[in-house]
């Protein structure tokens, strides 16, 4: 029976770059036709590509991925995921992180056992703390009286107005932009 390697890398979101995981896997010997990609986050796990790599492994075949948290953010998830492969017959592969490992040395040898049960909990620990610091970069932003989130549209005709007679930190504290901003209209003004 032929066995194959798939490869499989995510990042949280589309502005993020997928280069350096891809890299990785091509570098660990995965055709990059069998390297599946995700740009979605850890928690959410309807993602098409990690779908498609475990609907597409069989008995044999070997998952790898350039860290264990590629595969998801919750520990119950990962640990689900994990023994399901297991079950299959599937290896898995991690590169790297905080504990690399290869279930092809075998499935129940405790320093695999304890990499994928300390990822997975140091994963959702992170997640966790991200979180826990967005919450408080919001509130503090909120607290100073600062925006958050998607910048609001800017009125321009009145940064413009406002120019003629104030200093352009001036115009930009009224309006709650930066002074680059202001400075952008002003140009702008000036080609248009």
């Amino acid at each position: 029976m032929t066995t194959y390697e798939y490869g499989y890398a995510r990042v949280s979101t589309t502005a993020q770059d997928l280069t350096r995981q891809i890299d990785a896997l091509k570098g660990a010997g995965i055709p990059e036709e069998r390297i599946y990609v995700d740009k979605k986050k850890g928690a959410d796990f309807e993602r098409e590509g990690l779908g498609a790599v475990l609907a597409q492994l069989r008995p044999g075949d070997v998952l790898t991925l350039p860290e264990l948290d590629r595969i998801g953010r919750t520990f119950l998830k990962c640990i689900g995921i994990f023994n399901d492969l297991r079950q299959r017959g599937i290896h898995i592969r991690a590169l790297g992180g905080a504990l690399p490992f290869d279930t092809r040395n075998g499935d129940d040898d405790p320093q695999t056992l304890l990499a994928v049960a300390m990822g997975s909990v140091v994963a959702q620990l992170e997640l966790k703390y991200q979180r826990e610091r967005r919450a408080s970069a919001r509130a503090s932003r909120e607290a100073n009286g600062k925006s958050w989130g998607r910048p609001r549209e800017i009125d321009r005709a009145s940064v413009l107005e406002d120019l003629e007679e104030m200093s352009v930190m001036k115009v930009a504290a009224k309006h709650g932009i930066g002074r680059a901003t202001v400075f952008r209209i002003k140009a702008e003004a000036k080609e248009g």
